[in-house]
């Protein structure tokens, strides 16, 4: 019995003498500009900015890998868009956001938000830099040429009941085929939103993981498939290799929901349309979106391969992105 406190004893000294502390020298960090951005064809109206607020100019600044505080936006930065003659088309800035000042209408210093001042869109083939600096971190660049106009040849929706009674809204079947481009290699990625019988804005679409067909159980970078206008990281960028040339279906099992103000009874108006929307995304966007979903596919795991994201400001971090959109009208 005099035995076992001495055993465990000699295990706690054992234990003991395994302890080491390590000094690990902190990395050397410079801060960067980061931000994100992705211009469209599409004139930025109020309406554009509510459904893609995934594209909007966000503007932070870089911080130390052991850095504990939530990395916040800027709201002091100068950010100017300019062609190939060297003007400047387009300029932006600060703005609130819902819940952040918003009731007050004052800039939002905090989060970063920015929205263009002047409405400019961007012309398939032309190229552009965008160009930002906020004061104390050094100005960061990058450019891009804008892609062709994708070309959607059909499109279709098939309504079903909806898997929940609480869902108020329609599920059904929604597909579109487009013509890819034989001559190039071509990077894409869809939306889709509903709209009323006037032709405005009646609510979203997001896909239906619930649906028997098993066909949106997830992220699947090598199927063409809805993104969320509304969240960064839930884009599903697609890309022709493999299929250089051939027409290009989209399938997707989806819940309309509507967005607006309910009548008595919880009553709203009926849809009109679903439109489709297929936007033809430079290389950066492409790589940018992969890459974000493979940093968030990590999950947080230690052991998981590095998803480093990827980025085309230079000398800083993040994405100048660009979006040509083509539409197409599904009447409902």
């Amino acid at each position: 019995m005099k035995q076992v406190p001495i055993l465990c004893l000699l295990g706690a000294l054992v234990f003991s003498s395994c302890e080491t502390i390590v000094e690990v020298d902190t990395p050397p960090h410079t801060p960067r500009l980061a931000l994100t951005y992705t211009l469209s064809n599409q004139a930025p109206t109020a309406e554009y900015q509510k459904f893609f607020t995934g594209r909007e100019l966000f503007v932070s600044v870089s911080q130390g890998v052991l850095e504990v505080k939530q990395p916040a936006g800027r709201g002091d930065a100068s950010v100017e868009l300019i062609n190939e003659a060297g003007q400047t088309v387009e300029q932006f800035r600060s703005k609130a956001r819902q819940g952040h000042n918003y009731t007050t209408g004052r800039p939002d210093s905090v989060y970063g938000y920015y929205v263009p001042v002047r409405g400019f869109v961007g012309e398939p083939g032309r190229t552009y830099t965008l160009r930002a600096a906020v004061p104390g971190i050094e100005a960061v660049e990058a450019t891009l040429t804008m892609p062709t106009r994708a070309t959607i040849e059909t499109g279709s929706y098939v309504s079903s009941t909806p898997p929940s009674p609480f869902i108020r809204g329609t599920a059904g079947r929604l597909t579109c085929s487009i013509l890819d481009n034989v001559a190039t290699t071509d990077y894409y990625i869809a939306h889709a939103r509903v709209l009323d019988r006037n032709g405005t804005y009646w609510g979203y679409i997001r896909l239906d993981y619930n649906s028997n067909n098993g066909n949106n159980s997830e992220i699947n970078l090598n199927r063409f498939q809805l993104s969320e206008g509304s969240n960064l990281y839930s884009q599903s960028p697609f890309s022709d290799a493999g299929g250089n040339g051939q027409r290009l279906n989209l399938s997707n099992d989806i819940l309309m929901q509507y967005d607006g103000s309910y009548g008595p009874g919880g009553t709203y108006p009926e849809p009109g349309f679903i439109e489709v929307i297929v936007g033809t995304i430079t290389p950066d966007t492409y790589r940018f979106y992969q890459s974000l979903n493979r940093y968030y596919d990590t999950d947080g795991n230690p052991f998981a391969e590095p998803a480093p994201l990827f980025s085309n400001m230079r000398p800083g971090y993040g994405l100048f992105g660009g979006a040509t959109d083509a539409t197409y009208r599904i009447p409902l």
